[in-house]
């Protein structure tokens, strides 16, 4: 058995040892020519050229993970050269963010390719995807504020998981995936204005959008399920209520305001449960 497997080491060696020579040899000549004219970007190019090889080999031998360590590395390659590229004079935060964007288009890319060569979606490399478009984002954008970065990164994460426990059909990812990204918003609404005056004021808007997750899974779940999952009612009804009350009793002169705001969102996720009543909901 021993034996056995040291022979099969050392076949795979023997089949990849040349595809790595070639790499070797020529990020070596890349390295030694940017010593002698001195171009920087030579040196930079490496990692896009070993992608690039990972990429096509990947393809060639009809092994989809080489291509996609290919693609993770042309990302981490184009990120590191629009971060140290000496033509670009921008704020490191603004080329960090275009360094988060690379990784992110690499990402999207790494989501068609498993999707055409394995026919099914890859969500955790959508997360990822919508994790660096989100930064990207925030990094590039004139706020870069604590609330910035948790209002985006928690929306990006949240719509994904959500749509992804729709698609699959399972409740416990909607869960996760509406209370992350109305917690989020809640957290974005309710202190982002420095003007607002009064703590109570913003903890009821922030409890109000927390409620709106709990309610959002009874409607989503209808979909999934056909049939009606009362229990998120609870707690959505009484973070409702909670937020509500704080909000009115804070700021009473916008309390028609708040309330006509919060009625209208809730009758347009009642309006989006009755709308599949007609796919025959359990009683």
């Amino acid at each position: 058995m021993g034996q056995e497997h040291i022979t099969s080491t050392r076949e795979k060696l023997v089949q990849y040892a040349p595809v790595a020579g070639g790499i070797l040899v020529i990020s070596g000549l890349l390295l030694l020519l940017d010593q002698r004219l001195q171009t920087r970007w030579l040196s930079l190019s490496i990692p896009a050229f070993i992608s690039l090889a990972l990429i096509f080999f990947g393809i060639y031998r009809k092994q989809v993970w080489w291509s996609v360590v290919g693609l993770i590395l042309a990302g981490l390659g184009t990120a590191l050269v629009l971060f140290l590229a000496p033509i670009l004079d921008l704020a490191i935060t603004i080329k960090l963010g275009y360094s988060l964007l690379a990784q992110g288009v690499a990402w999207a890319l790494i989501v068609v390719f498993l999707a055409l060569s394995l026919k099914k979606l890859s969500w955790w490399a959508l997360l990822v995807s919508a994790i660096s478009f989100a930064l990207a984002y925030v990094f590039t954008s004139n706020r870069k504020t604590l609330l910035d970065f948790v209002f985006f990164l928690t929306l990006a994460v949240g719509i994904v998981v959500l749509v992804w426990g729709i698609a699959r059909k399972k409740i416990s990812l909607i869960i996760p995936g509406a209370i992350i990204a109305t917690t989020g918003a809640g957290v974005y609404f309710g202190w982002s204005n420095p003007e607002s005056p009064g703590g109570l004021q913003k903890t009821g808007v922030m409890l109000v959008w927390f409620a709106f997750g709990w309610l959002l899974i009874t409607v989503i779940s209808r979909i999934i399920d056909k049939r009606f999952t009362w229990w998120p009612l609870i707690p959505g009804g009484i973070l409702l209520m909670v937020g509500s009350g704080l909000y009115i009793g804070g700021n009473p002169q916008n309390a028609l305001g708040f309330l006509g705001n919060t009625g209208s969102i809730g009758m347009i996720l009642i309006g989006v449960y009755l709308l599949f009543l007609k796919f025959g909901m359990k009683r």
